[in-house]
């Protein structure tokens, strides 16, 4: 096995096929490491800290998973591919039936797009939560594989700029939404005189919560979704003046 833990640019240029590294995100910037494994090709997993994963094939990226996101299964679940219990069956059982992601299309084609999109929101959560600065430590162990399988694997260069985009709006939310400690409620009338608004079934999953009790992080885990999505979400429901924080 070989460590390396010093100089940046050896690591980068260094040949790692066989070998597992490891370093921290203060010494190798994740953007490069998934830049290096994007052009050498890489096929395994680099695990962050205690809980966070990027699985990767051939240097495409298809499954991120951090401490913060929600079971596998739930989120496949969401697209209508298989029962929970299928789904558990497909990724706990021993016998040779292909990855998961190919058993889910052969059995049902006409769900395909709709896992892709889920599996695209599910792994730019995750690289998302990433991308925000921290000195954890790293490790890359090469030839690993995932049971979910690479089908719906993309170029970690356009994930990255999807999530650094996403970052960079966050920072706008992050405003308005300071933590998801905060609490809102809905104001007493429609902003600007307004007589009427249409609300999307989006808006109506977290509005219909919003009664100066819960918290954002409340709303996030009865929902199920993003802590983006949901904050996002909020952002423009209060710069509409739809709804207000609590002080």
């Amino acid at each position: 096995m070989m460590l390396f833990s010093t100089d940046k640019k050896d690591v980068l240029a260094a040949d790692v096929t066989d070998d597992i590294f490891s370093g921290t995100l203060n010494e190798f910037a994740l953007t490069d490491l998934l830049t290096m494994f994007s052009k050498e090709k890489r096929t395994g997993l680099l695990v962050i800290g205690d809980a966070s994963e990027v699985w990767l094939d051939a240097g495409l990226i298809y499954l991120v998973k951090t401490s913060q996101s929600p079971p596998l299964t739930s989120a496949l679940f969401s697209a209508d591919a298989a029962s929970l219990d299928e789904l558990e069956e497909m990724f706990t059982s021993t016998e040779d039936a292909g990855t998961v992601t190919q058993q889910l299309v052969n059995s049902k084609p006409e769900v395909r797009s709709i896992i892709q999109r889920v599996l695209t929101e599910y792994n730019m959560s995750g690289l998302f939560e990433l991308l925000v600065p921290s000195s954890n430590a790293f490790r890359f162990e090469p030839n690993r594989q995932h049971k979910l399988g690479s089908l719906f694997a993309v170029p970690s260069e356009e994930l990255t700029a999807k999530a650094q985009k996403r970052l960079s709006v966050w920072k706008e939310i992050a405003a308005a939404v300071p933590s998801t400690e905060a609490i809102f409620s809905l104001t007493t009338t429609l902003p600007d005189g307004k007589l009427e608004r249409i609300i999307s079934s989006d808006e109506w999953q977290y509005l219909s919560r919003i009664d100066g009790r819960r918290t954002v992080a409340s709303i996030v885990h009865e929902t199920g979704q993003s802590a983006f999505r949901v904050c996002s979400t909020l952002y423009r429901l209060k710069l509409e003046g739809i709804i207000s924080e609590k002080a």
